[in-house]
């Protein structure tokens, strides 16, 4: 009935220039996910199961991006791995956080960031300070305990920090998120050992990272080293138990000439 109702605005998914330097494109994807706003209407517009493959969640990601609808801190994540994933020679991680406020118990997640061996973060939040982290922090533990004195002016308590290892940029790839490589509870580690704990973490994944994700798997190997016997060609036990039984019927062997090349020839797994 109304014909005067003004249209809403949708955010642009951003775009880069291939000079564009890496700490100006995680502003704008900041902003990016900014402008989508928080979800305060308490319903859940997009289902994450953090078990799903990662190509799944680049799915649902782009159904965010057409969709335009508020997200919450998990969404979040998942978009700002979607639109970081051209960017290469940035490492991005889960950092979740288990914080405690009047007998309650509250959860929020980010996206960590490493650039150059500077850590920052990115994410939505209903508070400014527990989103956004520009890539200044020399170390792992810098960049959390940051968010911690953040929480603590939140009068928030933090009670157990969860990191996850560096996530894959194939948008293709069927591996699963590890959203929880480390699992580190305040309660029962002092604040020396809380560092240590952070920098081993940071440690692993500069390793993982050296290393590649893994040894090849067994299907590649077999494909590349495992070939198929060429038909016609007995083992040399079948051969002579034959030649023992019938010395005199054993049929003239087929000229080598005419059999076919099978040594390349491969098994499929």
């Amino acid at each position: 009935m109304f014909c005067s109702l003004f249209q809403i605005p949708i955010p642009s998914v951003p775009a880069f220039q291939p000079s564009t330097p890496i700490p100006e494109r995680l502003e704008a994807v900041q902003r990016y996910i900014r402008e989508l706003q928080y979800n305060h209407t308490g319903t859940q517009f997009f289902e994450i199961k953090k078990s799903r493959p990662l190509t799944g969640l680049m799915d649902l990601a782009k159904e965010m991006t057409k969709e335009a609808l508020p997200i919450k801190c998990l969404e979040a994540v998942i978009l700002g791995i979607y639109l970081t994933n051209n960017m290469t020679t940035l490492d991005r991680f889960p950092i979740s956080f288990k914080t405690h406020f009047s007998g309650n118990y509250f959860r929020h997640i980010v996206l960590g960031v490493n650039f150059g061996g500077r850590y920052g973060a990115l994410g939505i939040s209903r508070r400014e300070e527990l989103m956004y982290k520009a890539p200044v922090f020399r170390t792992l533990s810098e960049l959390i305990f940051d968010f911690e004195e953040a929480y603590r002016r939140c009068w928030h308590t933090l009670k157990k920090v969860k990191l996850g290892h560096c996530v894959s940029h194939d948008p293709h790839s069927v591996e699963q998120i590890e959203w929880k490589h480390s699992i580190l509870d305040l309660d029962k580690l002092s604040r020396e050992d809380f560092r240590k704990e952070l920098e081993r973490h940071a440690r692993d994944m500069r390793l993982k990272i050296g290393k590649g994700t893994g040894p090849p798997s067994p299907t590649k190997d077999r494909k590349k080293d495992v070939s198929s016997p060429q038909r016609g060609q007995a083992s040399p036990h079948r051969r002579n138990s034959r030649g023992d039984r019938r010395p005199s019927g054993e049929k003239k062997p087929a000229d080598p000439k005419a059999m076919p090349d099978l040594n390349g020839y491969q098994i499929r797994v």
